[in-house]
């Protein structure tokens, strides 16, 4: 009988440990995994930022004084307006290529969680996001003028020279950070020749394959790697404070915090 009693309990003592040992696999495994997408990351942002780097910087600004802007003020109005509603993380950059007189970058983010809409299968995969701004060329940027002064920059005239359009309304989130932003899909049919529609043509970011923020300039807000909360992404408008001003974002905001900054 002792006999038996002690061969169960050395096979009970085998099962722990084996099972403990593939517990702490799984753990070694998750950390490994998180360190080599931690050091992908590092290096796909570090290839960006020295494009970047090498480029001249333009400042300018996509709001416009004579248009009009129907934004949300709190999550409330958020909801009424039934877009998809998401928190993502920026993973890559893309210069897009051939676009005159502007210039916007192809995003590669990943849906960690759809706040609002019925697009829940998107949780968890890679969409493509475009955005305002970015890097472009002389040539593009200034196509076919002798103009090279914008915003008091006197740009160097090399055609082929490289310049980073920094759109201090709606600027780019750096490679890493947690986003939150509603989303309107990109949509066209071949009688839409708009400037923006032919810029995606060329790039070959097809109809129904990508999206667009549906309001860059009033609702994108920005968590960097190394912050606690979030921010309100435009960056002439964030440190608004005072409530009554139309142009405030900080009711939004403390409530963007409060309920998806965990």
């Amino acid at each position: 009988m002792e006999k038996i009693i002690t061969v169960i309990l050395t096979i009970f003592s085998v099962l722990s440990l084996t099972g403990c040992s593939n517990v702490n696999s799984v753990k070694d495994s998750a950390k490994a995994q998180e360190k080599a997408s931690r050091q992908t990351q590092d290096q796909v942002m570090s290839r960006w930022n020295k494009q970047v780097s090498k480029a001249t910087k333009i400042d300018t600004r996509s709001y416009n004084e004579a248009a009009s802007y129907i934004s949300p003020t709190d999550l409330k109005q958020m909801r009424q307006f039934k877009k998809l509603f998401i928190k993502g993380t920026v993973l890559n950059y893309h210069k897009l290529s051939e676009i005159k007189f502007d210039t916007y970058t192809k995003a590669t983010v990943k849906v960690e969680k759809v706040l609002m809409g019925n697009n829940k299968e998107l949780e968890g995969k890679n969409i493509t996001l475009i955005l305002h701004g970015g890097l472009t060329t002389v040539k593009d940027f200034f196509y076919n003028t002798d103009n090279r002064d914008h915003n008091g920059v006197t740009i160097h005239p090399k055609p082929n020279g490289e310049l980073y359009l920094h759109d201090t309304d709606a600027p780019l989130p750096e490679i890493g950070a947690q986003i939150i932003l509603p989303l309107d899909v990109i949509e066209y049919d071949r009688e839409d020749s708009s400037e923006f529609i032919t810029a995606m043509r060329i790039n070959n970011i097809k109809s129904k394959t990508a999206y667009v923020p549906f309001d860059p300039i009033f609702s994108i807000w920005v968590k960097n790697s190394n912050a606690k909360k979030y921010i309100f992404n435009n960056e002439n408008w964030r440190n608004i404070t005072d409530p009554n001003n139309v142009l405030s974002r900080t009711n939004i905001t403390n409530e963007i915090n409060e309920n998806y900054n965990k």
